[in-house]
């Protein structure tokens, strides 16, 4: 791969392709695995997501299965938030950097562990369902289906592939659904999608004596931004009075993110003049295309009695489309491309309601979620593993118009290793190359609240 130099020798491709890359800039520990984000709706939430296609119990239907609108007892608004509290930890092993202020040999470089990188998150949604006649029912939905923000300590032992890494994608759906009879109902939404991204990453000197050093260490820093369009569709079949299936299909929408790289150079120990000035600020405007996976999910509701309901779920994410991230510049210069490999991946829950009374609903749920990264290509952007959720929560009645729902999780997020090769300067005097190796691990809790208005 040809690299794109800045000044008289600062890799600009490469460092762009490094911000982008990171191993899933669209990608987030806290949520499903990938960076898919489940929580969009707090009765779901509360049992883990378990038949969330089929049971159709309030407006947040609309994004897990549209044709469910035919099903609920008549208009209704819904707003919710979710509370999304996060931990990453990142162990270090033996990571090496080989510059010529080495002596081409491989030697430890100085950092720490980077901290916990998240804050405390909210994620708010907002649904909105009515029906035109007995059979036809529109809707809209507001939700954020991916994200991502987090930050490591500046001395992060991994700073050369993350130090900042903030992705947010809002979605509008307005959707519609249709009872072809008293089984069978069908749905359809169109996503209309933005998307805005931060990233950053520090740049080794690599003329510093002994290895890189965080005093000396420069940094790409890319913003970027798209708006685009998918859709997805839902049918929901009811073979008996109290079994009811759901299947759902959602688009992967094929981003193209617009934006600019600002690099400043590391303070070099040693100038060349083969360098850029130390501390020297350049930039330079590109492209990078951001394919969002395919998803299909089955979910099943059969109701036991008057007072329980079982749930369950299966969902398949089409994660192997995300297999490269390919930078174009609005120069004439040849595009860089950063391998992903992702995989396909699934998650399948479990879940029951209890119908305690008139006015209160209980529910619990598990699901286990099986992550799309690959040893090799996992990244700190991206500090991902298995995860195992375990969910419970409850729904209030006050009277014929108001409704709350409460929820609350727990997910242990799996072990996973973390080695990576990150180049710089390549083709040049001062090639340097940084091998980044650890561990990673963590867990969420998520507390989450939901206000239903029935007209």
């Amino acid at each position: 791969m040809q690299a794109v130099r800045m000044g008289n020798g600062l890799s600009l491709g490469v460092a762009v392709s490094l911000a982008l890359a990171g191993g899933a800039i669209w990608s987030e520990p806290v949520k499903a695995a990938g960076f898919y984000i489940q929580e969009q709706s707090v009765s779901g939430l509360g049992r883990a997501f378990a038949g969330d296609a089929a049971i159709a119990s309030d407006a947040s239907t609309i994004f897990f299965n549209p044709a469910g609108m035919t099903y609920l007892s008549g208009p209704e608004v819904q707003v919710a938030v979710h509370l999304l509290v996060p931990k990453a930890d990142a162990r270090n092993s033996h990571s090496r950097a080989t510059t010529p202020g080495t002596l081409g040999h491989p030697l430890p470089y100085e950092g720490g562990n980077g901290g916990n990188p998240y804050d405390p998150t909210p994620v708010p949604n907002f649904f909105y369902a009515r029906p035109f006649n007995d059979q036809l029912w529109y809707g809209f939905g507001i939700t954020a289906p991916f994200g991502l923000a987090n930050t490591y300590d500046k001395d992060f032992f991994a700073r050369y592939d993350s130090t900042e890494t903030a992705l947010k994608v809002i979605n509008f759906q307005p959707s519609v659904a249709y009872q072809v009879n008293e089984r069978f109902s069908v749905g359809f939404g169109l996503d209309i999608q933005y998307a805005d991204a931060t990233l950053k990453n520090a740049i080794p000197d690599p003329t510093r004596p002994g290895g890189p050093s965080v005093d000396t260490d420069g940094e790409v820093s890319l913003e970027a931004d798209s708006w685009d369009y998918g859709f997805n569709l839902g049918v929901m079949f009811q073979p008996t009075q109290d079994t009811r299936l759901g299947v759902h299909y959602r688009q992967g929408i094929d981003h193209t993110l617009d934006g600019k790289a600002r690099i400043t150079a590391p303070n070099f120990s040693t100038p060349n003049p083969l360098l850029p000035a130390p501390g020297s600020i350049s930039s330079e405007g590109g492209e990078a295309a951001l394919h969002l996976p395919d998803i299909l999910t089955l979910g099943l509701m059969h109701r036991l009695d008057d007072r329980w309901i079982l749930l369950g779920q299966y969902s398949w994410f089409r994660w192997s489309n995300f297999d490269e991230i390919r930078v174009k510049f609005d120069t004439l210069r040849p595009d860089n491309v950063t391998e992903q490999n992702y995989k396909d991946a699934w998650a399948v829950s479990i879940g029951a309601e209890y119908r305690l009374d008139d006015r209160w609903t209980l529910r619990g749920g598990l699901q286990y979620d099986r992550t799309p990264t690959q040893d090799n290509f996992r990244t700190t952007r991206t500090p991902d593993g298995d995860r195992t959720w375990f969910s419970f929560g409850a729904s209030y009645q006050r009277g014929p118009h108001w409704g709350v729902d409460l929820a609350y999780t727990y997910i242990d997020i799996g072990k996973e290793s973390l080695r990576l090769t990150r180049p710089f300067f390549e083709d040049t005097p001062v090639a340097t190359e940084v091998d980044i190796n650890g561990t990673t691990r963590g867990h969420v809790h998520i507390l989450a609240a939901a206000l239903r208005y029935h007209f």
